[in-house]
């Protein structure tokens, strides 16, 4: 695939994901936690994040390591499919009995949102699954259409319950719920029947396939999605656990973590797109440094413009999407969102780690994250509650982006790009500065987020940041 095609389904991506996810998010999530209020909310966020921790169980890295091999060659990993297969429902096994000890030793008592996210989980991953042996095979434009199936069935099923209640009844935690259950299930559904329409098949499952060395190859992916997960999603877990008002300060620190989770959107995306075009050039022997580079740049005056907004908007954020103005949320909110920058350089990094076969170091390096992660979190939570996980993910990623980049850039020989670093900055210092005065002005808040984003925008394509000539090259062949 060319460069210009990858971008142009990038683009597509992109875009779906703008329109579909936002809404889902905002629309869908943020009401469903303001009309069952934050404690429920709360005890829903912190069984979700219990079950993502153990959710590597489902998959032990056999996702990422699918598509990184089928996109690096086309081996006989095709006619294992069905294996694999096989292999997720094993999975689901030990990973339902795990999950429940946990929760049995733990003392959880809401049984029914135990049960919903666990099935959540299952089918989620068994979609990103099969979406993974979608892009293994370069069909990047079929997957931006995937990427929002099963948001867009959700918000239909669940938006019935919060838009017409009178109808379908008023939205509570368990029918939430079911919502996400029948929709993933569909979008499992649709995507095997395209699979089959283009001739890959699960054949009958052949587990001698799985050798002490295909073994040896998964492993350190599964590592990798476990340590990941734990450091991302264990402190709501620990939050809600450790404090005695931990419902409360999880609900709390759900809202502004929603915010991180939806900005995080495009880089996730961006990632899903990147690792096996990244896999195939490495496989092929052709220069990786100029597409890292402007998807780096991409990602993160992205993730700055956003850390910008929500330290200088946060009352506003606070007010318009959960109708408080509280100065605990918001200071929460401020703290939580800037750590969007070591989500960017990681997402960037650590793909690559991944997709050049330096996934073992890259499971080192995340280690040594969680670590400083669960310490910081059992030190600060105690007293800081929500507001103590900010600090510490914002010092655990801070670690992490710096590692992986200083890894890459030795492995492939590039150079630092200080000239990049101080554009950064200098994004950061003029978003500031236009949310900050216009911010005083009579203009709508929504049309100053507008012209934030554009000058962010600007800067990038002056500077020669990105190339526009990749992004427009799909629409000039349209």
């Amino acid at each position: 695939m060319s460069h210009s095609k990858f971008y142009s389904s990038l683009l597509l991506l992109i875009t779906l994901n703008a329109l579909i996810k936002p809404f889902w998010i905002f629309g869908i999530d943020r009401q469903v936690q303001n009309i069952t209020g934050t404690v429920e909310y709360g005890t829903y966020f912190s069984l979700l994040n219990l079950s993502i921790v153990f959710g590597f169980l489902l998959d032990w890295g056999l996702t990422n390591f699918v598509n990184r091999e089928l996109a690096a060659s086309k081996t006989e990993l095709q006619e294992h499919l069905g294996s694999f297969f096989l292999l997720k429902i094993l999975f689901a096994v030990i990973y339902t009995a795990v999950v429940l000890i946990v929760a049995i030793l733990s003392g959880v008592n809401r049984w029914d949102i135990l049960a919903g996210v666990m099935a959540i989980q299952f089918l989620t991953f068994l979609f990103l699954f099969l979406r993974n042996i979608v892009t293994a095979n370069q069909w990047f434009t079929t997957d931006a259409w995937l990427s929002v199936l099963d948001k867009s069935l959700m918000i239909l099923i669940a938006g019935s319950f919060i838009f017409l209640p009178a109808i379908f009844g008023s939205i509570n935690i368990d029918k939430f719920l079911l919502a996400q259950v029948l929709s993933t299930t569909v979008a499992i559904i649709i995507v095997v029947v395209i699979l089959y329409s283009n001739k890959i098949t699960f054949k009958k499952p052949r587990l001698n396939f799985f050798t002490r060395p295909v073994i040896y190859s998964v492993l350190p992916f599964a590592l990798t999605v476990f340590l990941m997960s734990v450091h991302v999603r264990a402190d709501g877990f620990l939050l809600e656990r450790i404090r005695p008002d931990g419902a409360h300060q999880a609900g709390i620190y759900a809202a502004a973590y929603r915010l991180l989770d939806a900005s995080n959107m495009v880089g996730f995306l961006i990632a899903s797109f990147f690792m096996p075009f990244i896999a195939r050039l490495w496989s092929e022997n052709q220069p990786l440094e100029k597409t890292i580079l402007q998807t780096r740049h991409l990602q993160l005056m992205f993730a700055i413009t956003i850390a910008a907004i929500a330290v200088t908007l946060a009352p506003w954020l606070q007010k318009i999407l959960y109708h408080r103005n509280d100065g605990y949320s918001i200071r929460v909110l401020q703290w939580c969102l800037p750590v969007l920058i070591g989500y960017s350089f990681v997402q960037v990094y650590g793909t690559v780690m991944t997709a050049t076969g330096s996934i073992v170091t890259f499971c080192y390096l995340n280690l040594a994250a969680v670590f400083i992660n669960i310490i910081l979190n059992l030190f600060l939570i105690p007293s800081y509650g929500a507001f103590g996980c900010c600090i510490s993910a914002l010092c655990s990623q801070a670690f992490l982006a710096v590692a992986t980049m200083t890894f890459v850039n030795n492995k492939l020989k590039i150079a630092a790009d200080a000239r990049s670093l101080a554009l950064y900055l200098l994004n950061g210092l003029l978003a500031c500065t236009v949310l900050y005065f216009l911010g005083k002005t009579s203009l709508n808040t929504f049309f100053v987020l507008l012209i934030t984003m554009l000058v962010s925008f600007l800067l990038m394509w002056s500077t020669k940041m990105i190339s526009l000539t990749s992004l427009l090259g799909f629409l000039k062949k349209q």
